[in-house]
């Protein structure tokens, strides 16, 4: 079975975290992770039925909370490997990087709402969040339990 492995920055300790009930896991050819809005998301690319299905973990470590949130068309747009979904709006838009030289904008209810071509070789494009936390240096224990 599939997991997503997390630390856990305020236990110190590893999580596992099952991918959703309703995810069908023999249609994933290509899959990924990412953060839309402050939101845990998981992404699949389906080819027996020409989509993308997004889902959303609403409440982190509440695996019912996985919320299938949109589904894309795998069309002209959307090619593997470059795929990968990089923001989302305040209104549900969200934002792909496809091809590794294209920013797809999609609405909530999966239309293509604008594109831009950025360069004619595959790119990598990632969002940065800056954070107060620190994190342990070489000194700190990390993982709990014995050292000896």
């Amino acid at each position: 079975m599939d997991v997503i492995v997390s630390f856990d920055l305020m236990e110190s300790k590893l999580i596992e975290m099952p991918l959703p009930n309703n995810f069908d896991q023999e249609i994933r050819m290509a899959s990924g992770l990412s953060v839309l809005g402050e939101l845990l998301s998981f992404w699949a690319m389906d080819y027996d039925n020409n989509r993308v299905e997004i889902w959303v973990m609403k409440e982190y470590k509440v695996n019912l909370s996985w919320t299938k949130t949109l589904v894309l068309p795998l069309d002209h747009a959307i090619t593997n490997p470059y795929f990968n979904p990089i923001c989302s709006t305040k209104n549900g838009d969200i934002i792909v990087t496809s091809r590794g030289t294209r920013l797809v904008k999609y609405n909530d209810k999966g239309h293509v709402i604008g594109h831009h071509s950025f360069c004619h070789s595959p790119s990598e494009v990632i969002m940065y969040t800056e954070s107060l936390i620190s994190l342990p240096g070489d000194n700190d224990q990390v993982y709990g339990g014995d050292t000896n």
